[in-house]
């Protein structure tokens, strides 16, 4: 019998939680908000008590802050991005077939015009060859041209003549094709330019797919990036950009060269091109290079370091001032609304005048109402 009463009492209660189940997350809800509420107000009066407390407390050391004053300059903002120094040339010479290099022509850091013989590869073979087939193309010559004058003098068979003329023009045609076979085994340079780098050395193997040389023009250097598409109006044909090569400790200022048209789909960035026709510096090819634009400056604005900008939990941006009263300095804070910035510096569009000072060293370790130190 008390088994089946518990039983029924289980099922009641449960049957009266299911239903009041919506009533009951409303209450939640509400006495959440309540105690948050009571949270706030006592963490408000915590802060007034230890206010309080510190003021009472005359054995107390008081906190050690430094001032700086609110500056009032021009200020300016930049897009930065990484690129890198291309050439007018920058060419791999790969052999056309394979053979073993038997003669080098130049040097690393030579001068070369394009067409300029830069390796030779072994072709005694393919020589041989040719210089049979024109011994063969030399008789088939004068074969040919005796049939030709008995032919013009009705001398002779119209075959023979037909006959001598194939077997002249077939060994002109394989003279040819060998000529161009032996060719292949002669590497020329492709550019105009300066031998960088060469790799086989004479009597080692050479093969298609393997490069034997590589030769760059430095007669049109540039430095090539990507930057994101919402500069598409700041980026233009003419531009003043300044370029930073940290590897080599120079920096100066230049000028876009040409801006692309294409957007990539794939990252959304489009490519500009840096002129460096006039600059005197030891430039190479895939030197890296940090570029600077400026695409928005204030001639005047209220600074102040990024790194006093303080955050509460309401998301309200703030710092930190001194205000001096009855001889004490005593900390207040000021909300402020923050614009634009650049290398640890934020431009502030309301909430300081310029004429305020603000803690800078020790701003992370007092609140509002304190009573502090000011380091001379």
């Amino acid at each position: 019998m008390k088994n089946w009463i518990l039983i029924i009492g289980i099922a009641t209660i449960a049957y009266s939680c299911g239903s009041e189940n919506t009533d009951g997350l409303a209450e939640l809800k509400e006495k959440k908000d309540s105690l948050k509420s009571l949270y706030d107000d006592i963490a408000e009066q915590i802060a007034v008590i230890d206010q309080q407390i510190k003021a009472a407390d005359t054995t107390a050391r008081l906190p050690l802050v430094t001032l700086n004053n609110v500056e009032v300059k021009p200020f300016n903002h930049f897009v930065e991005v990484q690129g890198a120094v291309e050439t007018g040339g920058n060419a791999l010479i790969y052999p056309e077939t394979p053979g073993t290099v038997i003669a080098i022509l130049v040097k690393e850091g030579s001068t070369v015009n394009k067409g300029d013989v830069i390796m030779k590869l072994d072709a005694d073979v393919l020589q041989s060859t040719l210089t049979e087939v024109e011994t063969q193309y030399s008789l088939a010559k004068d074969i040919y041209e005796k049939q030709e004058r008995l032919w013009k003098d009705k001398i002779g068979s119209e075959v023979q003549y037909l006959q001598a003329k194939n077997n002249k023009e077939a060994l002109e045609q394989k003279m040819k094709t060998i000529k161009q076979q032996v060719g292949m085994y002669v590497i020329k340079a492709p550019i105009s330019g300066v031998v960088d780098e060469i790799m086989p050395k004479v009597g080692e193997a050479a093969m298609p797919g393997m490069p034997v040389a590589r030769v760059i023009n430095y007669s049109e250097t540039y430095i090539k990036a990507d930057v994101s598409e919402k500069y598409v109006g700041v980026l233009k044909e003419g531009t003043l950009v300044n370029v930073k090569f940290s590897t080599l400790g120079q920096e100066f200022q230049t000028k876009v060269k040409r801006v692309a048209d294409f957007i990539n789909p794939s990252n959304r960035s489009f490519k500009i091109y840096i002129d460096l026709a006039n600059i005197k510096a030891d430039l190479r090819p895939n030197l890296l290079a940090d570029i600077s634009v400026r695409d928005f400056t204030l001639d005047t604005a209220v600074v102040l370091p990024s790194s006093v900008i303080q955050q509460d939990r309401n998301g309200n941006d703030y710092v930190y001032i001194i205000e001096n009263n009855a001889n004490q300095n005593r900390v207040k804070k000021v909300v402020v609304k923050v614009g634009a910035s650049y290398q640890n510096e934020t431009v502030i569009i309301d909430g300081l005048k310029g004429n305020e000072q603000y803690i800078d060293k020790g701003s992370r370790s007092v609140q509002e109402g304190d009573v502090v130190e000011v380091k001379k």
